[in-house]
């Protein structure tokens, strides 16, 4: 029989390649809607975090949860945002715990997506997944975020933190625009572009979950990048060469950033570097270890 594995924030590009790849494994996969509308009460069922709802269905029998919910971080940081960026994401993985608790449930393992910001945002030296968090609210909110999923092991479950750096898909996050804005004839370094761009493509941090879910080692926090270290301005130069040569870069100063974004702009000027030790020790081998075979993939997939 086919272990069920249920998957938050279904709607978002790296959830849908999750679920397909899991699919493909022959998984049984299990997703959550706020849309009442979409329920059919087979692989697709209701819950609400704010009200504190999740179709007890949804849980039973389940062997994996793998939380990827949460409200962009790029939207403006209002009051009314920043509660719903901590909802869908702390508030969520409570209400999973509390709800597998009360039902007996006691899932096997429990991957969830955590953020590089773990670390901040302008961190110079290299970070490993022992080193402390900052304390800045993006920075805190990762703690409350893994904290949160760390509740699971009271369960009994495997706990599996992804602190995951930019993904790369031209479908979505930051390189979608970035190859549409280059093939429109510019490209947008942030402040002096000198900040370090962490990056892992989307397949591989998908191709992750799956691993983890296989390999009972794989526990704790998980810096998921490459070995590739770029600058922004090197990196970007990289992707006006592949995908636009034409293309000019445009340097927006750190005053404009702030204007523009307000808060938010210490995600665009601001950067850390991830030691990838700790992944490599698990033997995880990358279909797109290098910049070029990334953007490759995305340039050229049907």
């Amino acid at each position: 029989m086919a272990e069920k594995v249920l998957i938050t924030g279904a709607r978002g590009a790296l959830a849908q390649r999750v679920k397909y790849l899991l699919l493909e494994k022959e998984y049984d996969v299990i997703t959550l809607t706020t849309n009442k509308k979409k329920v059919n009460s087979k692989d697709v069922f209701y819950w609400n975090v704010s009200k504190k709802i999740v179709d007890p269905k949804a849980l039973v029998n389940c062997s994996h949860i793998v939380h990827l919910s949460g409200y962009s971080i790029m939207k403006p940081w209002t009051t009314r945002n920043k509660k719903l960026m901590y909802e869908s994401r702390i508030d969520a993985v409570q209400l999973l715990y509390y709800s597998c608790k009360d039902l007996g449930v006691k899932p096997k393992t429990v991957i969830s997506a955590s953020a590089m910001g773990y670390y901040g945002t302008d961190s110079k030296e290299l970070m490993s997944e022992d080193d402390a968090p900052t304390q800045d609210w993006l920075s805190q909110m990762c703690v409350d975020w893994e904290k949160a999923t760390q509740s699971f092991q009271s369960l009994g479950s495997r706990v599996v933190h992804m602190r995951i750096s930019l993904l790369l898909s031209k479908d979505s996050g930051f390189l979608q625009p970035t190859m549409l804005s280059m093939r429109l004839g510019a490209g947008v370094v942030f402040g002096n572009g000198k900040q370090n761009i962490e990056w892992i493509h989307i397949d591989d941090a998908s191709k992750f979950v799956y691993y983890a879910i296989e390999n009972q080692s794989i526990n704790g926090a998980y810096n998921l990048a490459t070995e590739q270290k770029w600058t922004q301005y090197e990196f970007m130069k990289f992707v006006k060469r592949k995908v636009a040569f034409y293309a000019l870069l445009i340097k927006l100063p750190s005053f404009v950033l702030r204007l523009i974004f307000g808060g938010r702009s210490v995600i665009l000027e601001g950067g850390c570097t991830l030691s990838v030790d700790k992944l490599k020790a698990t033997n995880f081998e990358y279909d797109y270890p290098t910049l070029d075979s990334a953007i490759d993939k995305e340039m050229y997939k049907s």
